[in-house]
């Protein structure tokens, strides 16, 4: 990204010092005119690079959360079922709580 002033960053260039007396002695501006464009070229080579490193990772991170999703999902549905089926238990063993209750007042009362 661009600061404010519409620079994307710094690049720092380290010559022999045999290179740099001879580039200094060049005309470095027509140098840079001539060569800009495979320069251009090649930044966005590597930042089209970058950013398909990036898409497989964030593939793989969503591909990750997905399964995560997925194994939740099961958990829930168990969760729901069993939930059920301990709702019908309870209710059965109130029931069957309830007619023991009754018949245990009803021998108390006879006997």
């Amino acid at each position: 990204m661009p600061d404010s002033n519409g620079v994307h960053g710094e690049v720092l260039i380290v010559l022999p010092r045999e290179e740099w007396k001879r580039l200094r002695k060049l005309d470095v501006e027509m140098i840079i005119r001539e060569n800009i464009e495979k320069v251009e070229e090649t930044l966005m080579a590597e930042y089209e690079e970058f950013l398909l490193k990036k898409k497989a990772k964030l593939e793989k991170k969503l591909e990750e959360l997905e399964k995560d999703l997925e194994r939740l999902r099961r958990f829930y549905e168990k969760a729901l079922q069993e939930k059920e089926l301990m709702m019908r238990e309870r209710d059965r063993l109130r029931k069957e709580n309830k007619e023991l209750i009754e018949k245990l007042k009803l021998k108390r009362s006879r006997g």
